[in-house]
């Protein structure tokens, strides 16, 4: 320990040292470093409302695009119901098509079948034969009676 009367010395009592120490730093950085501290803390705070404002900025704009997206699906499904009712009319008029021209088609089929029958049977019938044929019908006409 340094006596007053012996000037400047050190002081080696730990515990003294440290509450001098401390009554005189504490008060120096608090003085010192407030406005750093504050400074420091003013920008951080800057920085945290800034990340907030753009992830809520960020959040609108993909809210926006869900919001679109949506809208497009909906405007696609009510396409895909459009095109299957069309699609639907479509093999409708599809199969009353085709039904008319296989009626049109067997009714050719018979025409030419009974052309080709009428065609062969006069080629074959002498007068004779058809002679023969008209007294057969009359024979059977007149049996029925």
């Amino acid at each position: 320990m340094v006596l007053l009367a012996e000037g400047f010395g050190f002081n080696t009592n730990i515990l003294e040292t440290n509450v001098l120490n401390l009554a005189v730093v504490v008060p120096a950085v608090f003085v010192l470093g407030k406005d750093t501290l504050t400074s420091i803390l003013e920008a951080r705070r800057e920085k945290i409302l800034a990340s907030l404002r753009s992830a809520d900025d960020r959040f609108k704009a993909a809210q926006l695009e869900l919001d679109a997206a949506k809208s497009e699906l909906a405007r696609a499904k009510d396409k895909v119901a459009e095109i299957q009712a069309e699609g639907r009319q479509t093999i409708s008029a599809l199969r009353l098509e085709e039904e008319k021209v296989i009626a049109e088609f067997r009714q050719q089929l018979i025409k030419v079948a009974f052309e080709k029958a009428l065609t062969g049977i006069k080629s074959r019938m002498s007068p004779s034969l058809h002679r023969k044929y008209i007294d057969a019908k009359i024979a059977l006409m007149s049996s029925r009676l």
